[in-house]
């Protein structure tokens, strides 16, 4: 069983279902909005952050759960061995990029890479096992937003590796 949490628009996990032709079992938004993207918005469960933690808590302990910009931290009560966030900072070399906006961290600091890593949920931000990576060369004229762009292709393409092994 695949069960995925997001808290934005869901375009990141759209683009791994759609690159993988596979969809998760269950998906958990904790924040209405109107512009889920079309192509999960009719199978994710609006749900708050504590009843999510509630349905995590219950899950079976073989239960894949992957985070997708699930803008939140989850206590041990709802964490499992198999749960695994994304994180699109390079926190291996640079953990200064751990938390919230590490794009703009790198830029800020002139850092010449950085990356994407999946790990293992703990309840501590971006504190987990990293089980995968991909380093990024930040090229001279990056801006903010490409480098979103450029690490959300990254991380959507490490996602599907990831999941082809585990699903």
């Amino acid at each position: 069983m695949w069960v995925a949490l997001f808290s934005n628009s869901g375009n990141e996990l759209a683009a791994i279902c759609s690159k993988l032709g596979k969809k998760p079992d269950v998906v958990y938004c904790d924040k209405e909005r109107v512009d889920w993207h079309s192509d999960i918005s009719d199978d994710t469960i609006l749900m708050s952050h504590v009843d999510v933690v509630k349905a995590l808590s219950i899950l079976p302990k073989n239960t894949l759960v992957t985070l997708h910009g699930y803008l939140r931290l989850i206590p041990e009560s709802g964490i499992s061995n198999n749960m695994y966030n994304v994180h699109p900072g390079d926190i291996v070399k640079y953990p200064e990029l751990k938390g919230i906006h590490p794009q703009a961290k790198a830029l800020e600091l002139k850092l010449p890479s950085t990356g994407v890593v999946i790990h293992q949920v703990t309840s501590e931000v971006d504190s987990g096992k990293i089980v995968s990576s991909a380093e990024y060369s930040i090229n001279t004229n990056e801006t903010e937003q490409s480098l979103i762009n450029n690490l959300r292709d990254i991380s959507i393409d490490l996602w599907c590796e990831f999941l082809r092994g585990k699903l």
